[in-house]
């Protein structure tokens, strides 16, 4: 049950970047549940590096009734480079533990056109699309093109041994209710053999407020709880609430 937790932190990418559309560095909690239920939290969190450098991380974890039953942690981080108008994915480490460990580790070689993607002790290499995005990046890209203006469009993404194509939806815009007030959102959604949806507020440089994952599991959603910007030019200062 827990990778579907995971998968809630699964969708969209870009690479068209002005360096005014970069989000500034944040820390943002969400709680995810299932129905009314308690499974978990997870957490997002942007550095900004030395010579366009960035660094993306991201961990979930079960917790309370549901961690004595499907105990089950990840962590993924994403380090990425603003070349241009472009942001380039160079390393992305993925690690799950619980009832099946696993680990991913690619390396992308943007001189030689390729990927090395190591899936436990099993290694792959196949060759990098011209717009590749690696599997957890997507989060910082996605809010730079929201905010300049894209909605419906399709991505190139190394997955653990080729390169897929994710296609997105824009649904509507749409004002919410959040622990943080009322929102003004831009809903977007992915569809495969699951359907991800995610409601990113304009007011929060898009930061994903809601994201929805539907399967024959059930409908697992993860809630924003606070958020805050760790740079002092931010212009938002920091919000948080209690859960």
């Amino acid at each position: 049950m827990w990778r579907y937790v995971a998968l809630l932190l699964t969708a969209l990418f870009t690479l068209q970047v002005q360096a005014s559309d970069l989000p500034p560095a944040f820390k943002a909690q969400y709680v995810v549940k299932k129905g009314p239920f308690k499974l978990g939290s997870s957490v997002r969190e942007l550095r900004h590096g030395e010579n366009g450098e960035l660094i993306f991380y991201s961990a979930s974890e079960s917790s309370g009734f549901v961690s004595l039953l499907f105990s089950e942690n990840i962590q993924e981080t994403s380090r990425l480079r603003q070349v241009g108008e472009r942001i380039m994915p160079l390393e992305y480490q993925y690690q799950r533990e619980g009832r099946r460990d696993r680990t991913i580790s690619q390396q992308f070689d943007w001189q030689a056109g390729s990927v090395t993607s190591k899936v436990n002790e099993t290694v792959y290499e196949f060759a990098l699309h011209p717009d590749a995005l690696d599997q957890s990046g997507y989060q910082v890209n996605l809010m730079v093109d929201l905010a300049s203006g894209n909605r419906d469009i399709s991505y190139h993404v190394a997955r653990r041994d080729e390169m897929r194509v994710y296609d997105i939806e824009h649904l509507r815009d749409e004002r919410i209710d959040t622990v943080l007030g009322e929102l003004d959102t831009v809903v977007i959604r992915r569809s495969a053999k699951q359907t991800t949806t995610m409601w990113c507020a304009s007011d929060l440089h898009f930061l994903p407020v809601k994201i929805q994952h539907e399967e024959k599991g059930g409908v697992f959603t993860a809630y924003l709880q606070s958020v805050e910007w760790l740079q002092p030019d931010a212009g938002t200062g920091t919000a948080k609430v209690s859960e």
